[in-house]
């Protein structure tokens, strides 16, 4: 055998033994995380909607002729992961300290684009809706959007009847309105409203409403986020909201979002335009204070506090890794409350009256669940060094704002 021939013999034994060899890994197994809560079973609902079917109603509103429900086509939705809040018309404020940015808003629409009322159903000049008993003398809960305008509401009861209705309260700010039988029946069943405070993210929720006039209609999903805010007013402030994954479609705004205990978690109210599964609903926690806030009115009619500001989370975290406390402002509308105060763009508010602001939600809170006229001292960080208290006075949500297109 040639020196050609042993070489090949060579190469043969050399591919053989790399052929055997198992080749590298090019991923890395993931340490062990522990064992995870599982679902033992998928719940069933019918016990829950079984309970609650017979206090949910049909809203029908009767319309002034040529009044529309239509909604404007509406563009994706602005990311709101970051949670801020906003009390000027116009702000959609991001992540940190990212400056207001947006279009004015319409002073017309009743929510901002990006998010939308699920337009109701009209026939022959009659917008529907769902809403659903709190009381068992006749009051019921519905969205404000649904009997906005309304020459006359009819109230469709399970097991009853059509009631005449009349407009005893509501809410701009949350799309809430209460409602008043005239001549309410007997054994009305009222719904009992639970604590959204407990509510996180993957809990199981269930609507019951009346989309596109199927009565009775159950949907079921999960919570798919806690506080998200979201302007929803012809005024742009924004108020914190639930999102669901459970269907909501022309004619279940007003309806009850419930926990699996058949208690009332929220209300659903508006849709994510151009987006399927992402639904919202005002948070029991927030029914409860304008329900409150509703009675303590002689016209039933909510009204808040109101600065004109615009702000975020502080940016930067502590020396232990958690997030700074207070709220940085990011705009001030001119001619508004905070600015006749004194407040300016970069201000960090440490302090309302007394209290710590530890997140902007502390403060959006504070201002909007105020009586206008209401005076609050703010403590602010501004340009690295503490101030003296600033006190400002608050204006009324919707009332007399204008915002220059320009800022």
């Amino acid at each position: 055998m040639g020196f050609g021939g042993l070489g090949c013999v060579a190469i043969g034994a050399l591919l053989a033994t790399r052929l055997q060899t198992p080749p590298e890994r090019v991923w890395h197994d993931a340490p062990s995380i522990g064992t995870v809560e599982t679902i033992a079973a998928v719940p069933s609902f019918r016990s829950v909607v079984e309970k609650v079917g017979p206090s949910v109603v049909t809203v029908r509103a009767w319309l002034p002729a040529g009044e529309s429900s239509a909604e404007p086509n509406a563009e994706p939705p602005v990311d709101a992961t970051a949670e801020p809040v906003a009390d000027v018309p116009d702000a959609d404020v991001r992540q940190g300290d990212e400056a207001a940015t947006g279009e004015p808003a319409d002073p017309r629409a009743t929510v901002r684009p990006g998010t939308q009322v699920a337009a109701e159903p009209e026939v022959g000049g009659r917008r529907s809706g769902s809403g659903f008993v709190i009381h068992e003398g006749g009051l019921l809960l519905t969205s404000r959007h649904v009997v906005v305008d309304a020459l006359s509401i009819e109230v469709l009861v399970p097991t009853h009847g059509r009631f005449h209705a009349e407009l005893v309260g509501e809410d701009r700010a949350t799309d809430l309105a209460l409602l008043r039988l005239t001549d309410p029946p007997a054994g009305l069943v009222p719904l009992a409203l639970g604590g959204s405070e407990e509510l996180a993210a993957g809990d199981w929720i269930v609507t019951v409403g009346n989309p596109f006039g199927f009565a009775r209609t159950v949907t079921a999903g999960v919570v798919s986020f806690v506080g998200r805010h979201l302007p929803h007013s012809d005024f742009g402030v924004s108020n914190d909201f639930l999102q669901i994954s459970a269907p909501v479609n022309p004619g279940s705004s007003g309806c009850p979002v419930l926990d699996v205990h058949g208690r009332v978690v929220g209300v659903s109210t508006q849709v994510a335009a151009a987006a399927q599964g992402i639904a919202f609903a005002v948070p029991s926690r927030s029914v409860v204070w304008a329900l409150a806030a509703m009675e303590r009115q002689p016209d039933g009619c909510v009204r808040r506090g109101y600065l004109g500001i615009a702000f975020a989370p502080r940016p930067g975290v502590d020396d232990d890794g958690a997030p700074r406390p207070g709220a940085l402002i990011v705009r001030v509308a001119d001619g508004m409350p905070g600015q006749v105060a004194g407040l300016r763009r970069g201000d960090v508010v440490l302090r309302d009256d007394d209290a710590p602001v530890r997140e902007p939600k502390d403060l959006h809170e504070r201002i909007v669940r105020s009586e206008p006229g209401t005076p609050i001292a703010l403590q602010l960080l501004r340009d690295g060094l503490i101030q003296d208290p600033i006190v400002a006075v608050l204006g009324e949500v919707g009332r007399g704002q204008t915002v220059d297109p320009a800022n």
